[in-house]
């Protein structure tokens, strides 16, 4: 997957317009590695607050640089410094991704991904209100689990046909056919948000509409 913005957010520097949590940013979708706000650290503000001034930023992944402030306020802090997944936004498919074939079986993929695009076009999903102060926007979209596994399916065969030669190629024109439309598909960018004293949230992108390479 294609590497997304590791945005990082404090407890404190919670986002003003707050909206109902929903799925996508509650509890659930949580990872235990963010450290819960020591004594003396400052308080979660409340729902349509705006941050402080003083708020502290935590640089996104790849920054080696924490501040000072941070290491002291949140001494078990650890930032996530890998590139999100989907299996880090949503573990529950992690089956059905462990089931695709690899990249090398190009074939096996383009059958997968005649499946899988099937079952997303019959199972979409759909925006919703986004919990602002957790680092989600204010309208965020939820895939269905097929409309996930389909565009992995879809990112795994574009990356089997990049440089593949002819005759991988034509295996896979077999399975899809001739029409370009069969080579379509909708594909998720993926970010996390760490709030301080919270957890750390995943979020996806909108559909993005890409293309198999010919």
């Amino acid at each position: 997957m294609k590497i997304s913005i590791g945005a990082i957010v404090l407890a404190a520097a919670c986002l003003s317009a707050c909206q109902r949590p929903t799925e996508l940013a509650d509890s659930r979708n949580a990872v235990g590695n963010v450290p819960a706000a020591p004594a003396g650290a400052p308080p979660i503000p409340p729902p349509n607050t705006v941050a402080p001034p003083d708020a502290l930023a935590v640089p996104p992944p790849g920054d080696a640089s924490v501040s000072a402030d941070i290491k002291t306020a949140f001494p078990d802090y650890k930032p996530k410094t890998t590139a999100d997944t989907v299996t880090d936004y949503r573990a529950g498919v992690a089956g059905e991704i462990s089931a695709l074939p690899p990249v090398s079986d190009a074939a096996g993929l383009a059958t997968a991904f005649v499946i899988w695009k099937a079952k997303a076009a019959a199972s979409p999903g759909a925006m919703e209100a986004g919990a602002v102060q957790l680092g989600a926007d204010p309208q965020e979209y939820k895939p269905s689990d097929a409309e996930l596994v389909a565009a992995e399916t879809g990112d795994r065969l574009s990356a089997a046909l990049k440089g593949a030669d002819e005759a991988t190629k034509a295996a896979v024109r077999t399975v899809l056919g001739d029409s370009p439309e069969a080579r379509v598909y909708r594909r998720f960018d993926y970010r996390h948000v760490d709030v301080m004293g919270s957890g750390r949230y995943f979020y996806a992108s909108r559909p993005r509409e890409a293309s198999l390479p010919g």
